[in-house]
């Protein structure tokens, strides 16, 4: 089967930086399907080389994938199943960007005995994935796993140093939900807005802290057996104290209404970020123990237009994935999670290597 012919649900800032830089590389014959006519209109500008689709709501999205080669899912998590399962009935190859939902997994497990199903191929989870699985090879055991990964303002102007970088919804979810970790083994959740650090990255005072969402599947780190995982999100100081008055103090965890409110209201919308990845491994090397950290930062993508670096790196990152299978560098049946990708291919694929700053 060859990947020539894709379809993208979704054409929000994923969906549609995704398929620019699709498009960019002339390789793929490319439709962008969306439930709103505003959603699609700006890629009309962007792009003559892409087919552009309202997808009427009720739709049956089979109808739109039949002799597709691959489906991608830049949909709200509601909407995956549908798209899931459009792929399974076409036989389609299959990408989204989210850890999978319950309702999801039967649905891709199906796929996957025919077709490669690549989950979860975003930022973290995703490229995150990628880059730990690395870091991990050559701990025999390994002890400990800290994964700290953050978009932030390159240059904050407010008391939280944070914006409208991500989803607003999003964001409180993470804030709010407990956190996926390992403790002696064993996969537990924890509190979020705990086992706070501060940190000097390059020069720049951090903070990080725990939250929810950044790698929901912990199971991509089985093949290591890591003792203990911890996710944490990075931010500049201050922000967690700030956070906590809003949610605690004031009550606003109970009133997600109204924190999403003065949220979306008095944050500025952030194109000019820096998206962070830090990672630490502990653990024994050649019959020593060892620690080792790696650092890598991330800027926005200039050339694919008004898209900030948590967007870029996410859509680089899955475009990366697409060119090694049309490439015939990843298998063509199963699902392939991120830890099996190979990281010194993707730093240096042309979607990711541009946005890499020393």
């Amino acid at each position: 089967m060859t990947l020539q012919r894709i379809t993208i649900f979704g054409a929000g800032h994923i969906g549609s930086a995704l398929a620019i830089l699709l498009a960019n590389a002339g390789r793929f014959d490319l439709t962008v399907c969306d439930v709103s006519e505003d959603a699609l209109e700006p890629l009309r500008a962007q792009s003559r080389a892409l087919r552009l689709l309202r997808l009427p709501r009720g739709e049956e999205h089979q109808a739109l994938v039949t002799g597709c080669d691959l489906v991608i899912a830049a949909v709200p998590d509601q909407a995956l199943p549908l798209v899931a399962t459009a792929a399974l009935k076409a036989g389609c190859h299959y990408l989204d960007f989210v850890s999978t939902p319950d309702p999801l997994k039967p649905i891709l497990a199906d796929l996957a005995r025919i077709r490669a199903v690549l989950p979860a191929s975003g930022v973290s989870p995703g490229l995150v994935g990628t880059l730990a699985a690395a870091l991990l090879q050559g701990f025999s055991p390994v002890g400990d796993l800290i994964i700290r990964v953050g978009a932030i303002p390159r240059y904050p102007t407010n008391r939280l140093g944070y914006g409208q970088i991500w989803n607003v919804d999003g964001l409180i979810e993470e804030y709010t939900r407990p956190s996926a970790a390992i403790r002696d083994g064993q996969r537990i959740n924890v509190h979020p807005l705990e086992d706070y650090e501060r940190l000097t990255v390059d020069g720049m005072a951090l903070e990080a802290f725990t939250t929810a969402g950044g790698m929901c599947d912990l199971d991509v780190f089985a093949p290591f057996a890591p003792r203990n995982v911890t996710v944490k999100t990075l931010r500049y100081p201050g922000h967690l104290d700030y956070m906590r008055f809003l949610l605690d103090d004031l009550g606003l965890r109970h009133r997600r209404d109204m924190l999403r409110s003065l949220l979306m209201n008095g944050l500025p919308v952030i194109e000019d970020d820096v998206l962070h990845v830090l990672l630490t491994a502990r653990g024994t090397r050649g019959r020593m123990p060892s620690e080792r950290t790696q650092r890598y930062r991330f800027a926005p993508n200039p050339i694919v237009g008004p898209f900030n670096a948590l967007t870029s790196v996410a859509t680089g990152y899955a475009a990366s994935l697409i060119c090694m299978l049309a490439d015939g560098h990843l298998s063509r049946t199963g699902v392939i999670a991120p830890s099996m990708v190979d990281a010194s291919a993707i730093l240096a694929s042309p979607f990711i290597a541009p946005l890499l700053e020393a």
